[in-house]
């Protein structure tokens, strides 16, 4: 066998077992059932649900990771968002689209960015994490332009991962790429084909109460609490 042969027989090895290591910190952390309390974030279906299952406050927000409308609405009230999650005030159940993806420079940020909050929620079991990395991918700072020439790799996201907290795994798990334990592809879709029943399917949606409201209103203030 030649030098360069074993080379190449070496990485795919090395390659090989780093997918069995993450693939069995899945199987061994999760995705496993949400629990009924305020601290804890947990993919449900096509939804990561963020907060206390049992707040005064529950809504459903329909985002597109490119969408700068989705971008300003969670820079704006992202931060009273969390506040309220945190005190148990609110809970809300975060239903990604896929509108843009073809408008990103990779064609696939947003499934890639949507797979990314799904393993950090079912990961760190925090809504807190959750929220943060939320925060994070819509930042200004973070956020790619719909269209731009760039937006965020795989290693670009997990260090995002990494900067709110979320545990390896999860970083390994984004870095690595593969749709492992959830289909953001399937996510997106079913989502947008609940978000199409409304009579204005655009984003951000918030819907309260089965009714839906623009997200970048003063939605907040309609909540109790």
């Amino acid at each position: 066998m030649g030098l360069v042969h074993r080379r190449r027989v070496n990485r795919t090895m090395r390659a090989f077992a780093a997918v069995l290591g993450v693939v069995a910190a899945l199987m061994m952390c999760g995705p496993t059932a949400g629990i009924a309390q305020a601290a804890v974030a947990a993919p449900a279906g096509d939804a990561i649900g963020i907060g206390d299952p049992h707040a005064l406050g529950v809504v459903d927000l329909y985002v597109d990771p490119m969408c700068p409308f989705s971008g300003k609405m969670v820079q704006e009230q992202g931060d009273d968002i969390g506040r309220r999650i945190e005190d148990g005030r609110l809970r809300v159940n975060l239903r990604f689209v896929n509108f843009l993806d073809k408008y990103s420079a990779s064609k696939t940020y947003d499934i890639r960015a949507t797979y990314a909050a799904f393993v950090v929620a079912d990961q760190s079991r925090s809504s807190g994490v959750a929220w943060n990395f939320v925060q994070q991918i819509f930042s200004a700072e973070h956020q790619p332009q719909e269209g731009g020439p760039t937006d965020l790799d795989n290693n670009q996201l997990a260090e995002l991962a990494n900067r709110v907290g979320a545990p390896q795994p999860a970083q390994d798990l984004i870095t690595l790429g593969l749709p492992i334990g959830f289909d953001s592809r399937a996510i997106a879709a079913n989502n947008l084909a609940l978000l199409r029943e409304f009579p204005e399917p655009g984003v951000p949606t918030i819907v309260i109460n089965g009714a839906p409201v623009d997200g970048n209103t003063d939605w907040l203030d309609q909540l109790p609490g």
